[in-house]
């Protein structure tokens, strides 16, 4: 594993020189970063620090991991174990649809396509779909009959894809545009591969959302940038296009989904609305003063809940490991003592290894069905995503109390208590 980490001092985006360091999380494993189930192996860990960029409203890891390392053949994310994964998906392509007119015939490209999820529901639409993906997940998309280049975004694979294929009539990033480590390249690729036609769509967190719902775990090593809807404005003017639209989807608790390309594609983003955006925006920097406070209070709250619910019923089970549920296990300090297992999805391939950093092992919700224990607490670590969590235990007759590891309820009743 390399150990060289890329340290920002200028904002990627727009070029501002003058960042604010904004929020320290200390230091983290990577969290697809899965020691398998027996071996004594340590995960390293790197810092979280966040920088602000107050010019276009960008937040920037101070110290980006290289993508190789956070991106390598084995990674076990997958898209289709998760429900409302999919159904943001499928949104995604009902608003091309919406907006644009019939995709039967229109060549898709999304970028970092996982298992090709997103290309499924566009291929269901008669798309052409073609997908790019550094990861063995390349290898599930391909099965499914997708054309799919194992690489990551560069202008040589750029090249090669229009070579190919022409420009692309869409082009995708879902979650993925703030994965991207080197921003300037991906933008000369993208560069290539638009023609005159091309609508580019990216839907990642919003930066509004994240601090407005103390979402401070989206801030993992992954995410070397998170965006707003004033960051879109200047990467449409980068790559010489306009802001056709913007949406917020709820997907992973709030995300932005921009629409760019050539104006004439549609009418363009309404003005009035975009103007009360960018206004609300002004705000983020002073939000972010708020936000640190209100993660010492999470903590505070929280452990002691957990520490409640151990000393009655013993070590909690944990349901569904996201990844970015890694920094909140290690802020508070959780370990197989508090936690004696982690429950995935069957066929889940982070099955069979331990929590990053830590020695709790993940087991397949198979074992968790026959339990059939309610007395038994159940910590949700994929809080973003309680109600599906909620809905699929009940759904496999599970009644077990259920405790989100993260919820607005932890913040707000310590603050009232402080008044």
């Amino acid at each position: 594993m390399r150990t060289d980490l890329n340290e920002i001092g200028v904002c990627e985006v727009c070029g501002n020189t003058n960042l604010t360091p904004v929020l320290d999380l200390g230091s983290h494993p990577m969290c697809d970063d899965l020691v398998p189930i027996g071996d004594d192996r340590v995960c390293r860990e790197y810092p979280i620090e966040i920088l602000y960029c107050d010019t276009c409203r960008t937040a920037h890891q101070k110290f980006q991991v290289p993508k190789q390392d956070l991106f390598p053949e084995s990674y076990h994310y997958r898209s289709r174990f998760t429900a409302d994964v999919l159904k943001g998906m499928e949104s995604l392509v009902s608003s091309c649809k919406e907006r644009f007119g019939d995709l039967a015939g229109k060549k898709v490209l999304d970028i970092g396509c996982n298992d090709g999820s997103l290309l499924d529901f566009f291929r269901k639409q008669g798309a052409l779909t073609i997908g790019i993906e550094p990861t063995g997940a390349y290898i599930d998309a391909a099965e499914k009959g997708h054309e799919v280049f194992n690489d990551y975004l560069t202008p040589d694979v750029a090249k090669q894809i229009v070579i190919t294929h022409g420009h692309p009539s869409f082009i995708t990033f879902t979650n993925v545009f703030a994965h991207i480590e080197d921003l300037k390249g991906v933008i000369e690729s993208l560069g290539i591969l638009m023609g005159p036609e091309t609508v580019l769509v990216i839907e990642n967190h919003y930066l509004g959302a994240v601090l407005e719902g103390n979402q401070f775990d989206t801030f993992y090593h992954e995410h070397p940038r998170t965006y707003s809807y004033t960051s879109f404005i200047y990467i449409a003017r980068a790559l010489g296009v306009d802001l056709l639209d913007v949406e917020f989807p709820a997907r992973y608790g709030g995300n932005i989904r921009v629409f760019m390309g050539n104006v004439g594609v549609n009418d363009g983003v309404d003005k009035e609305n975009s103007s009360e955006i960018l206004e609300k925006e002004k705000s983020f920097l002073e939000e972010f003063s708020i936000l640190s406070g209100n993660i010492d209070v999470w903590k505070m709250a929280k452990k002691e809940a957990i520490a409640e619910q151990i000393s009655k019923h013993g070590p909690l089970v944990g349901k569904a490991f996201p990844g970015r549920a890694a920094i909140l296990v290690k802020l508070l300090g959780l370990d197989s003592d508090q936690i004696s297992v982690v429950y995935e999805k069957p066929g889940s391939m982070k099955i069979g290894f331990y929590l990053p950093g830590t020695r709790i092992p993940i087991s397949s919700d198979e074992e968790l069905i026959s339990l059939h224990n309610k007395d038994k607490v159940i910590l949700n670590l994929a809080w973003h995503i309680s109600d599906e969590i909620r809905r699929y235990l009940i759904h496999n007759g599970i009644s077990s109390p259920v405790i989100d590891i993260l919820s607005s309820e932890d913040i707000q009743v310590q603050n009232k208590n402080e008044h």
